[in-house]
């Protein structure tokens, strides 16, 4: 984890452009010493907005319980999307994550939210993909939307060999994606675009042995490779006969993110699959009235005093 944090900071240095880069770079800073400590600070607006752009999904992954939520299926209009980034960008929000529980690109105008984001000014986003729809025409639109040095593309691969890949992402295929991925490597660097690629894998059972092969395989083919460990209560958020200790550590993330389901729901977590933790609707209230409302507050509360057994969501994570 070091070293994708470090690689943040010296892209920033590399690239400095403005006072903003400077205060991106305090920021990954406070971040890494945040996630170290569990330390936080207040901010009255949330530094990341992660938003789902749809929560439908074309692969069913193993370790993933997002497709048997019991909230309803739907893409986010493209109305709210402009309402929530036009508030985004008006009051300083840094980061747009767009994704959430599902695959961003079967959004139909997901390259025309990513413009829109784009057009607006010090907004920065980040794209997690599983790869299987992002073909040369995608690409190539992609690539043109504005994306630059402060954005990541990520694309999730579960495993390095063919067998793991398509036993854990069940519905994908492994040689489309990676067709896809260095495609789009070929194009980013046809069109000289400094946007970040990274991949992303998820340690579990499943795949844990071939951790090492993948960050060997990918390491000097794209900027970061990232590796992470499946929170069990994630995937086993249907489970109630799972083991999970009693969570002990303020979670940092209430303070650091927002997140915003398809239809404007705000709820505490991105572990809340089934939304039963929403604390506002963005069609009607504004971001900085649900981030310093009563309900999250509450919620940050509990979390700083420990007091986690009043959160049934929070009182056995391991996110």
């Amino acid at each position: 984890m070091k070293t994708q944090y470090l690689i943040r900071i010296l892209t920033k240095l590399k690239y400095p452009s403005s006072f903003n880069d400077i205060k991106i770079i305090f920021q990954t800073i406070i971040e890494i010493i945040g996630n170290r400590t569990h330390f936080h600070f207040s901010y009255k607006i949330p530094p990341t907005l992660q938003l789902e752009p749809t929560n439908i999904c074309n692969v069913n992954c193993i370790c993933c319980s997002a497709p048997q939520t019991s909230r309803k299926k739907g893409h986010m209009t493209l109305n709210l999307f402009q309402k929530i980034i036009d508030e985004a960008s008006e009051i300083g929000v840094k980061k747009i994550k767009l994704f959430l529980h599902g695959e961003p690109f079967l959004h139909p105008r997901l390259i025309e939210m990513i413009r829109y984001i784009k057009s607006r000014r010090n907004l920065g986003i980040s794209i997690d993909t599983n790869g299987s729809l992002l073909d040369k025409e995608k690409s190539k639109l992609l690539l043109q939307s504005g994306l630059d040095y402060e954005d990541d593309v990520i694309f999730s691969i579960l495993g390095y060999s063919k067998e793991v890949h398509e036993k854990v992402m069940k519905g994908i295929n492994h040689e489309d994606v990676l067709t896809n991925i260095f495609n789009f490597l070929k194009l980013r660097k046809r069109y000289g675009s400094n946007v970040n690629v990274k991949v992303a894998f998820r340690r579990m059972p499943e795949n844990k042995h071939e951790e090492k092969q993948f960050v060997k395989y990918w390491h000097k083919k794209v900027n970061v490779v990232l590796t992470s460990t499946i929170s069990k209560s994630f995937k086993e958020y249907k489970n109630n006969e799972i083991d999970i200790p009693q969570r002990n550590k303020t979670c940092t993330a209430l303070w650091k993110e927002m997140i915003v389901f398809w239809n404007g729901e705000v709820t505490i977590c991105c572990l809340d699959i089934d939304g039963n933790n929403i604390v506002g609707n963005l069609k009607e209230q504004s971001i900085k009235e649900i981030w310093n409302g009563k309900q999250l507050s509450s919620v940050r509360n509990l979390h700083g005093k420990k007091q986690f057994q009043k959160i049934p969501l929070c009182s056995k994570c391991d996110f």
